[in-house]
């Protein structure tokens, strides 16, 4: 719903005015098994791709070959009016693969890019990563494992030698600042969106409060992930507040 309601608002505000482009690097296989309830849904790649306004161009990524193939079939059969590409790579290993996919901008011909990220624990993305991408004229969508991973997991980051932590919000000095700030802050995961932030604030994004995040729950009604918006652009979070205001459970996704 999140992810749907976004890229809707960025692609019929931006349309005619840039090439955009949709990435989701974490793609998954486009359909999704809820286990409560054995539902199966679409998931953000193919959600997006559902939506009335399109991008010019998509980019979906998945290591893992299995989800990679099945995305690929079903984009290859539903949509095959769109300009979609597949790939299956690591991430961080090669991301000068899925960034050589992206049309470079010239005189008359500019382009955009929305970056959905949603790893499944902080070792899967690097902030390396998102440097590279960075370069490029683009706005992420982050989901960060305040829970999942970073509060259930701290007594393994804290020893010196693991480089998970480092790695996800790219500061090597997180350890003397979480000493620092424990006094103000008691949990963990707040500690990594603020540090995460700090990081995208030095790449020149607006860096957004961990209140301005969108808490995902299971379904004990436990938080568990933290889904977090960066943009260079007021605009952007202007439709990111909305995007929050009307994707809220308790009130209809209005159809925009």
């Amino acid at each position: 719903r999140v992810v749907s309601h976004y890229a809707s608002l960025f692609s019929q505000s931006m349309q005619g005015k840039w090439f955009l482009i949709y990435l989701d690097l974490f793609a998954g296989a486009g359909r999704a098994k809820i286990r409560e309830s054995d539902k199966i849904i679409n998931s953000s790649s193919l959600s997006v791709l559902d939506l009335n306004q399109k991008f010019d161009q998509y980019i979906f990524n998945d290591s893992d070959s299995t989800n990679s193939d099945a995305l690929k079939f079903r984009v290859d059969r539903y949509y095959q009016d769109s300009n979609i590409s597949v790939l299956c790579e690591d991430v961080n290993e090669n991301i000068s693969k899925i960034i050589s996919k992206i049309p470079q901008p010239r005189k008359g011909f500019k382009v955009l890019s929305f970056c959905f990220l949603d790893p499944c624990k902080m070792d899967n993305l690097k902030f390396t990563t998102i440097q590279k991408l960075s370069r490029l004229y683009m706005d992420f969508l982050v989901l960060i494992p305040t829970d999942m991973d970073a509060k259930r997991s701290l007594h393994n980051y804290i020893p010196v030698g693991n480089n998970t932590v480092e790695s996800f919000i790219g500061n090597e000095q997180w350890r003397e600042k979480w000493k620092s700030s424990k006094k103000k802050i008691t949990f963990f995961g707040e500690f990594i969106i603020n540090e995460f932030g700090n990081s995208m604030g030095e790449l020149g994004y607006i860096v957004p409060k961990a209140s301005q995040t969108i808490s995902i729950k299971n379904s004990k009604n436990r938080s568990i992930y933290r889904l977090s918006y960066y943009s260079r652009s007021k605009l952007g979070h202007k439709f990111w507040r909305e995007t929050k205001k009307y994707t809220n459970p308790q009130k209809e996704l209005f159809d925009i």
